[in-house]
């Protein structure tokens, strides 16, 4: 079959993971001083994307993409408060132009896990003006890009950000605070919302959402009690963030990696007997699944990231395949998938694991992996011309 014309087929990234020189970041001072995990290695460079950007768009023209989903690095506009960049904005404006006018559409996101340091010193996400100072960063990006950004997550994986960075303490700032969690996890949706009408009122046709991290869960046995803790594992690990800001979403982003079935004690068990380097496993049926059940929200839906850590990239071609395959049962029951990112663009910096994950279609060296060629082919195979 093919796809409805106008479907996306991209990859993604984001700007702390690949651009390198991020060192007014919260992140890249954790990763310098905090010795977490014993992550030695810092995104110091990572892939030198911010100078080597028009290497990246020609890796997506060359393996047939027409879409790209890359983060606006809030750090690097604004360095310090108040203070704006000139020449970052310049930077970005550059490549949004430049994928234009290789027809590729850019899919623009604003926060992906870092912050400026300045607000890390403030407290982060936990100050509650944090909100107010991420909806003047949004509205400025609108103001000086917005002739070239029509399309926006504004938050990547709020719920991930939580939970690492608050709860379980792998991830910058490391704290293991509940109290902290539940703050940050308002603040985010204030910030969802807030960018969300800053960006509406300068760029009234622009198209926003966030891109949500969400797992697909099933029930270990059919009883009331089981079905109620899956009910509960949802409500606490997405739907619940949800429910408060897809009124002011024109899409749904959809994070997948995982599925899960919950055990009457509680326990959640990863599903899928073959694993990716992660350790995770691999379910070609959840992509279907986790759109099926989104598909309730009655919006336009998009994979936003979809990948698999794969260095030998003996699974990664089968992994794609399943993909796409999944997108088209959905698309055959007019569930409305609009496009898909897989990531990773590049092998790049991935936060706690540093550079030993390799999910991307390409090295950091920019060498082709035949699975870029494959998923080439696919996108021929199902893009309506």
């Amino acid at each position: 079959m093919k796809f409805p014309k106008g479907f996306l087929f991209g990859s993604a990234t984001s700007a702390h993971q690949i651009e390198g020189g991020n060192y007014n970041s919260d992140w890249y001072s954790w990763e310098k001083f905090s010795g977490k995990k014993g992550v030695s290695e810092t995104s110091k460079i990572a892939c030198d994307s911010w100078h080597k950007w028009q290497e990246d768009i020609d890796l997506l023209e060359q393996s047939g993409q027409n879409a790209y989903r890359f983060s606006i690095e809030w750090a690097k506009i604004e360095p310090e408060e108040g203070v704006f960049n000139k020449e970052a904005i310049d930077h970005y404006r550059k490549i949004l132009e430049t994928l234009r006018k290789r027809q590729i559409q850019p899919l623009v996101t604003l926060f992906h896990f870092s912050l400026p340091l300045w607000l890390a010193n403030k407290g982060g996400l936990t100050n509650l003006k944090s909100s107010y100072y991420f909806q003047r960063f949004a509205t400025k990006i609108a103001e000086e890009l917005g002739s070239l950004i029509d399309f926006c997550t504004i938050l990547n994986e709020p719920n991930v950000y939580t939970l690492k960075g608050y709860i379980q303490g792998d991830w910058c700032p490391g704290e293991q605070s509940k109290y902290k969690a539940f703050i940050v996890f308002c603040n985010l949706i204030f910030c969802q919302n807030r960018a969300a009408k800053a960006i509406k009122k300068i760029l009234p046709s622009a198209q926003v959402g966030l891109a949500m991290n969400i797992a697909v869960y099933e029930p270990a046995n059919d009883t009331f009690s089981n079905r109620l803790r899956v009910w509960a594992t949802k409500m606490i690990a997405h739907r619940l963030f949800l429910h408060t800001v897809m009124k002011k979403c024109d899409f749904l982003g959809i994070n997948h990696y995982m599925k899960f079935r919950i055990e009457p004690s509680g326990r959640a068990v990863m599903l899928g007997e073959e694993k990716n380097d992660f350790g995770w496993g691999i379910c070609p049926e959840s992509l279907y699944e986790v759109i099926r059940e989104n598909a309730g929200w009655k919006k336009p839906i998009y994979i936003t990231e979809h990948g698999i850590a794969d260095a030998s990239d003996s699974k990664r071609a089968q992994f794609l395949k399943d993909a796409l395959s999944a997108i088209g049962e959905a698309i055959k029951e007019n569930i409305p998938v609009k496009g898909y990112f897989y990531w990773s663009l590049l092998d790049n910096f991935e936060w706690d694991q540093a550079y030993k994950m390799k999910f991307g279609l390409f090295t950091i060296d920019r060498a082709p992996r035949d699975s870029a060629n494959v998923y080439k082919k696919l996108i021929e195979k199902y893009q309506e011309k």
